[in-house]
């Protein structure tokens, strides 16, 4: 089955200066099917939303294809332009500057359809406003403004103006980060709600494993602007096989029984994308590097049916393998 979108090795570089770059994004290869949610998990700078940009075409593509139903994105003419840009639309991860201050909530949400000029202005209201009831905002809050909402409100708008092009993907960046834990849990229930409704494919990008455990159908690990895991959600919380997967389950006491096991604390911040160390990316914070570790840069390799780790020593902390399948 053809992917909804996918990215085939992807890389995103920024100038900074002279010869200089940053690499934000390096190599990365993802797969959205039809119907799915996929989780994008990493520490910041781990180019997470990045990758989600440069899918959207709001970042520059360095290397690599975009494809949206097989199709390369970047040849597109003005016409499947337009069609890619209504049915992928993102949900940004602040609720307040997303909106703006000057507009009614009915009209926030009713522009991207006034952008398109799609139908009259009645017409525009209606579909808004539809959307707004199905995000759960009574009709009393159209004609309010963005001060007069709560964040968990402003979220829900935010999401109905996403919804309003009928969309087939919705990328959500960190979008229940700014709220506090009862706030995520109506906003991640929701999620699914909308998923079945308009029948959505979702890419769901967070720092918080706990958060997308609870979402996703699969899940990536990013570190430094690379995938190191790959599996599906069961797979990789039941038994992560990267230790970087490994550190950030141990530190969601909501998907790890931390009685189980003892807490990965990994020393050190993430290195500068400027700059990044040779070999495995992970070496200068994994327990378990050694010297080749240094040295050699690993794959991402399928160890087992449908399961995928970037770790030159996989089998011999994990055990044995079933497949050796370069992605």
């Amino acid at each position: 089955m053809t992917a909804l979108l996918s990215l085939e090795d992807v890389s995103v570089r920024f100038p900074i200066g002279g010869r200089r770059h940053v690499t934000a994004v390096d190599g990365v290869s993802l797969e959205l099917r039809e119907g799915e949610t996929l989780g994008l998990i990493g520490e910041s700078g781990s180019g997470k939303s990045t990758v989600a940009r440069a899918a959207m075409g709001l970042a520059p593509v360095s290397g690599g294809t975009v494809r949206w139903r097989g199709e390369d994105v970047s040849r597109f003419n003005a016409k499947q332009r337009r069609e890619f840009n209504q049915s992928v639309q993102m949900v940004f991860q602040d609720p307040h500057s997303a909106l703006d201050p000057r507009r009614t909530i009915l009209q926030s949400v009713r522009e991207p359809l006034d952008v398109m000029g799609r139908g009259d202005k009645r017409g525009r209201e209606d579909i808004a406003a539809k959307a707004l009831e199905d995000v759960g905002l009574p009709t009393q809050m159209l004609k309010r403004y963005p001060h007069q909402l709560s964040g968990g409100q402003k979220q829900r708008a935010n999401i109905a103006r996403a919804l309003v092009t009928d969309p087939k993907l919705l990328m959500c960046d960190e979008s229940v980060a700014a709220l506090d834990v009862a706030l995520q849990a109506e906003i991640l229930n929701l999620l699914q709600d909308l998923k079945a409704e308009y029948e959505l494919t979702i890419l769901f990008i967070s720092h918080d494993l706990s958060v997308v455990s609870y979402l996703a159908d699969r899940i990536s690990v990013m570190y430094l602007g690379n995938i190191v895991e790959n599996a599906t959600t069961e797979s990789l919380v039941g038994r992560s096989r990267h230790p970087y997967s490994e550190a950030l389950l141990s530190a969601q006491p909501l998907v790890h029984d931390s009685s189980a096991g003892r807490r990965i604390v990994l020393k050190g911040d993430i290195p500068s994308p400027v700059s990044p160390p040779p070999g495995c990316r992970f070496n200068t914070r994994c327990q378990f590097a050694q010297e080749g570790c240094r040295q050699e840069k690993p794959e991402l390799l399928e160890v087992m049916p449908g399961h995928w780790s970037a770790c030159l020593r996989v089998d011999e902390l994990y055990g044995a393998t079933a497949g050796r399948t370069a992605s």
